[in-house]
């Protein structure tokens, strides 16, 4: 199985945004961090990220793997299990293109606590 953890770092005052993943396949985990183009809120910073670390690791993804997405987002977790955002479709759209097996990826909602890797390495981008 495959597990993606992601976490979207926000500055509302420039609007500057970044994203930080930590991927682990084969009990290897593989920290992601970088630059978003600028957004208008957190929510949908949270999108973004997912978008842009699935783009990171579109190589290791496979048909047929167990994937599964952590977030402390629960508005980015809650759209994806539904598979619905009422603001954000076009985004969640762009995440199910990106997954090669829809039907065998969980969405996982993770208090802030549980997702630190992801939010130091958002924020290590920001605070350069």
């Amino acid at each position: 199985m495959i597990q993606i953890q992601t976490d979207a770092a926000f500055r509302q005052e420039t609007k500057e945004t970044s994203a930080g993943i930590v991927f682990v396949k084969d009990g290897q985990q593989q920290p992601i961090k970088g630059q978003l183009p600028n957004c208008q809120d957190n929510h949908e910073a949270e999108f973004k990220a997912l978008i842009w670390g699935l783009q990171q690791v579109q190589s290791q993804l496979e048909k047929g793997q167990l994937i599964e997405i952590q977030s402390d987002s629960k508005l980015l977790i809650a759209s994806l299990q539904k598979r619905y955002a009422k603001h954000y479709q076009e985004a969640v759209d762009a995440i199910f293109s990106l997954l090669p097996s829809p039907e065998l990826t969980f969405f996982v909602w993770v208090k802030d606590g549980d997702n630190k890797g992801p939010h130091q390495l958002a924020w290590q981008v920001l605070n350069h």
